[in-house]
């Protein structure tokens, strides 16, 4: 074997080689990313199950912020947030829409209606990021939920 053909070879392993492990840390973001995707997932549906429970009536009257798992001191003014950590993953919960717009029209200023039965709107959207370059450098993910809730009793 010459010394060409042997630099050759090894040119041609190191390629197949790189490749390989390429494929494996491809492999491995995306199973980290769909482990991310099932948790954010849950989380809202934890949210979305305590608003559902409490229906139309639940959250606070007046000028509170309509929501059963979200409280704060003035919603017209805070966008309130909590942050939730699964396997040392940190996901911030925010309610959107958000007081007023889940209860009333933004153009009008009126109760949402729909054929004559008044209701609102409960959404969540939870937000991570990915530690693609690691120190927690990576795209910003989301997951978004929303449900009508309907009052019944008008």
């Amino acid at each position: 074997m010459t010394l060409v053909e042997s630099l050759v070879s090894i040119l041609l392993l190191g390629a197949f080689l790189c490749s390989f492990l390429g494929a494996f840390f491809v492999s491995r973001l995306s199973t980290d990313r769909a482990m991310h995707r099932v948790a954010a997932m849950n989380i809202l549906k934890q949210y979305m199950e305590r608003e559902i429970e409490a229906g139309f009536s639940g959250g606070e009257d007046g000028d509170g912020d309509h929501y059963v798992t979200v409280t704060s001191a003035d919603p017209s003014s805070i966008v309130p947030s909590v942050q939730v950590t699964v396997d040392n993953k940190v996901y911030t919960v925010t309610p959107d829409p958000y007081f007023p717009d889940n209860i009333e029209d933004p153009a009008t200023h009126t109760a949402l209606t729909y054929q004559s039965t008044h209701y609102k709107i409960a959404g969540f959207v939870v937000t991570w990021t990915e530690n693609i370059l690691g120190g927690g450098i990576g795209p910003t993910c989301t997951e978004r939920a929303v449900v009508y809730l309907f009052d019944h009793g008008s």
